[in-house]
Order: C-alpha cells, then sequence, then structure tokens
C-alpha cells in the first residue's frame, strides 16, 4: 500500500534578485514558483544522493554566499 505523505510547509527567505528571476521562469514556463522550488529541490536531493557534498564545491569555489551576493574576497 502506498503511503500519501501529506506536505508540510517551508518559509524560505529569497534575496530580492533571485525572487524576480524565480518569477520570470515562472512566467516563462506556465509553472508556478512553489512548482519550481520543489523540482529545484528534488534535484538538489537526488544530486546529493549520488554525488556528496562534491556538488556544493562550486559554489564554495566561487566564493559565493547563500543571500545570492560574492563574497568579498581579501586582498
Amino acid at each position: 500500500m502506498e503511503s500519501k505523505e501529506r506536505p508540510s510547509r517551508l518559509t524560505v527567505y529569497l534575496p530580492v534578485t533571485a525572487r524576480i528571476d524565480l518569477f520570470q521562469i515562472a512566467q516563462d514556463t506556465g509553472l508556478s514558483q512553489s512548482q519550481l522550488v520543489v523540482m529545484a529541490t528534488h534535484s538538489l536531493l537526488a544530486n546529493y544522493k549520488a554525488k556528496g557534498n562534491a556538488i556544493f564545491a562550486e559554489l564554495l569555489n566561487n566564493n559565493s554566499n547563500f543571500n545570492g551576493n560574492k563574497s568579498q574576497m581579501k586582498e
């Protein structure tokens, strides 16, 4: 018998530029912003299961932070 898991709500704070980009993708694709975030989450989970922490290497090597801004590199 298949279990129907009830979805739970998660509040996510996005930088304004990311929210604008997400809105544009939603407009372009006809998908809702929530659908896009759920799809992206499923992709992240699948990639993490397949490759582990290696999926974060590029983000960390680019000195990016999770607020959508480049970190300031010390000279």
